[in-house]
């Protein structure tokens, strides 16, 4: 309120006159640097030979232009200046405890009673603050200069930039105030060595389990706070934490040390194998999940963690058909694959926490991998012809998404990170067997059971079979001008492309790839289409870390094509009952054999990534149909009012009128986007645009080098394309003045 003060004072004479004369101690004027208007004309002396020149300088450049002065010396000692402080206008703030104590009496009627260090205190520390501050003061005295909780985090961050940009007598105070906040006398310190003491204090109660509230206040603060989250961590990297049991597990839920967390998951993983243990420790892990503040390292890894150590395995025992073990997986079981690829994502590389996890995965999946065998014979594919079968019953424009190797789990990412007002359909289909891309894609896209392995061909038998335009595209291709067609299909080939090259190096792409698609799921639904599709030929399983007893090995007689998840032979072998045998004609093959297991056969090739089981994993595909939720709520409608006008405009400019209907009693405003796209490619926006009911909107806009534009406007909050229209540019000939 001080800053207040000083600039009506200031006002109040510039209101009258050009020229107001303020007498402030040089200690002050950093203090009026920050507080008086950036584009006031501003000049400072300190002796007479500076009031001669600033008097020239004012008199001659600045006549007609109003002009503060600051003056350290006394009003009695002025000289060439004098008259003006006389005659205009002189604001004295020399003395700033009267100053003070004379503005409280007039504003607020209160008598405030604190010494003249505290008064001037309370003057800086009222910048920006309301008549709140000095009511308190008055009713509570100086123990209410600063408010500790919120004062501490600028000094906390730059302990040295803090005291650089405040006078001695406020420093001196504050850290008296943070020496009596931390329950101790007032020890002279220097800066960055208080600040040390006082986060120790502040993160070293975190440690204990039951930090003090005033301590808490701080670190809720500081840990919330995106411009100070780099003070935060050096801190904690400075002084990482090391706990032994049973101190570990008393730590703050929301605490900011990495090095906790560390050492939380180690011993996670050394006691994997006791339940009793794990069970103690899930409370823990489960508020550590939770909790609302603070920084968390690896945040979505506590929740994946979660759901594998919590996952209830009882219902797999009542399976007691294919359906059963089909409807278990992509109700339940799917989760624990998101939780152990996101494990091997973080930590691959690092067996000592690798193979804990893997271990104590298969021993979860194992009893359901027995019952999804032991039903196997009634399996049947029916992903033969999908396509086709969605082209032909789409009502209105529909988009597919064809994947290779999006499994059903991913697929489920996929719908999480789409937004609230996309409905989905979530189903899955069979693939067939061997589930490998030539075999799979054929069935996809044809219907007659023939594997064809050249992708044209098969795009050929589509466009052939449906009596309607095909546009076939590579998804991350997809842009404005794909939005007219009736059909489009979009083909997403990364997640097999890269696994296949990288194996599990490729995990850590995976989480970029599910986003790709949800924003293009939703940038097609915004532009037209009433559906959208994604589906895949096939799923995968990862191996993990294998030893040689982890793989498989048989002995088969003649010619023999032995792949990682299954085997090609010419003739019929006699196998165990750990095999499954298939007779299937490719090439001069007869015979395919599968594991009942999840172990891979041993081959030359690299294991990780892989396809081509009988594993659900493998197997069950997703069908995942996208469409917009049908609002309740009426948007007002709005419309481009002349369009007939923008083709063949003349100039470098061109005008959109935008019209608003009428509305209701709901729809009364609409906030819009314009997008300006050439060659289907978005190259500009608008700022956001408010419309009300009724009214007519002109917003004028450059060409900037494109002849032709594609000015779409959306809904600012969905992104919903609302209506668009082509401008065209006509570039006037030069008739040599005719």
């Amino acid at each position: 309120m001080f800053d207040k003060w000083i600039n009506q004072d200031i006002g109040n004479v510039l209101a009258r006159r050009n020229r107001v004369v303020v007498g402030a101690e040089a200690s002050l004027l950093d203090l009026l640097g920050k507080v008086l208007p950036k584009e006031m004309k501003i000049f400072v002396v300190h002796s007479g030979l500076e009031e001669l020149e600033c008097k020239y300088t004012v008199e001659k450049f600045h006549k007609d232009e109003k002009v503060v002065i600051i003056a350290t010396a006394p009003k009695t000692e002025l000289t060439f200046i004098r008259d003006y402080a006389e005659t205009c206008g002189y604001v004295d703030i020399r003395n700033v405890e009267s100053y003070v104590v004379e503005r409280v009496f007039q504003e607020l009627g209160l008598n405030i009673s604190l010494t003249p260090e505290e008064l001037k205190v309370a003057a800086y520390n009222s910048l920006a603050k309301g008549r709140e501050y000095w009511e308190e003061l008055c009713r509570k005295g100086g123990e209410r200069l600063f408010d500790i909780g919120s004062d501490i985090l600028p000094f906390l961050h730059d302990p040295e930039g803090f005291c650089a940009t405040r006078d001695a007598v406020v420093v001196a105070a504050f850290f008296e105030k943070i020496n009596s906040w931390l329950g101790r006398g007032n020890i002279s310190q220097p800066p960055e060595t208080l600040a040390k003491e006082v986060a120790e204090q502040i993160l070293g109660s975190l440690l204990t389990g039951k930090p003090k509230k005033r301590y808490l206040d701080v670190y809720k603060k500081w840990g919330d706070s995106k411009a100070m989250e780099g003070s935060l961590l050096g801190y904690c990297q400075e002084h990482p934490a090391r706990l032994e049991q049973p101190e570990l597990w008393k730590v703050y839920a929301a605490h900011p040390f990495d090095s906790v967390d560390l050492q939380w998951l180690k011993d996670l993983v050394a006691h994997l194998s006791d339940s009793v243990s794990i069970k103690d420790k899930l409370p823990h892990i489960r508020a550590r999940f939770k909790s609302s503040h603070g920084r968390q390292w690896r945040k979505g890894l506590w929740g994946h963690l979660l759901q594998l150590l919590e996952f209830d395995s009882s219902g797999i025992k009542g399976i007691a058909s294919l359906e059963e073990a089909t409807t278990f997986y992509t109700t339940e079981l799917y989760r624990v694959d998101t939780a152990i690829r996101s494990i091997y994502e973080e930590f691959w590389g690092d067996e000592t926490v690798i193979r804990p996890f893997q271990e104590y995965y298969n021993q979860l999946v194992s009893p359901f991998l027995h019952k999804w065998f032991q039903y196997f014979d009634d399996y049947r594919e029916n992903q033969k012809g999908l396509l086709i079968e969605r082209i032909r019953s789409a009502q209105g424009r529909i988009a597919i998404i064809v994947g290779d190797g999006i499994s059903f789990e991913i697929a489920q990412r996929v719908i999480a990170k789409t937004g609230d007002t996309v409905k989905v359909k979530n189903q899955y289909r069979c693939c067939g067997i061997p589930s490998i891309t030539e075999n799979n894609m054929s069935l996809l896209y044809r219907d007659d059971g023939v594997v064809e392995p050249l992708q044209s061909r098969r795009e050929a038998y589509l466009t052939a079979q449906v009596a309607k335009r095909i546009e076939f595209v590579q998804l991350e291709e997809v842009n404005f001008q794909h939005a007219e067609a009736d059909v489009l299909l979009c083909s997403c080939k990364d997640i097999d492309d890269i696994a296949e090259k990288m194996q599990h190096n490729a995990l850590k792409f995976i989480g970029t790839i599910e986003q790709s698609i949800a924003d293009k799921v939703e940038f097609m639904l915004n532009n037209g289409f009433q559906e959208v599709v994604l589906t895949s030929d096939h799923g995968f399983v990862l191996t993990g870390i294998l030893d040689e007893s982890d793989k498989a090995e048989v002995e088969f007689h003649g010619d023999v094509l032995k792949v990682e998840r299954y085997i090609r032979t010419v003739e019929k072998q006699s196998v165990s009952a750990e095999l499954i045998e298939q007779r299937q004609s490719y090439g001069e093959y007869r015979y395919l054999y599968f594991a009942k297991h999840s172990k891979p056969f041993k081959t030359p090739g690299r294991y990780g990534y892989a396809h081509g089981g009988l594993a659900p994993q493998e197997l069950l595909i997703p069908v995942v149909t996208f469409s917009h939720k049908t609002s309740s709520l009426q948007e007002l409608l709005v419309s481009v009012a002349n369009k007939s006008l923008l083709s063949g405009v003349v100039g470098d400019y061109f005008s959109v009128h935008l019209k608003a209907g009428d509305g209701d009693i709901f729809t009364q405003k609409r906030k819009l986007q314009l997008l300006f796209i050439d060659n289907g490619k978005e190259f500009n926006k608008s700022d956001i645009v408010t419309i009300k009911a009724g009214e007519l909107i002109k917003k004028e806009f450059s060409f900037d080098g494109h002849l032709t534009i594609e000015v779409i406007v959306v809904d600012a909050s969905s992104r919903q394309s609302l209506t668009k229209v082509s401008v065209t540019q006509t570039i006037a000939r030069d008739l040599g003045g005719l």
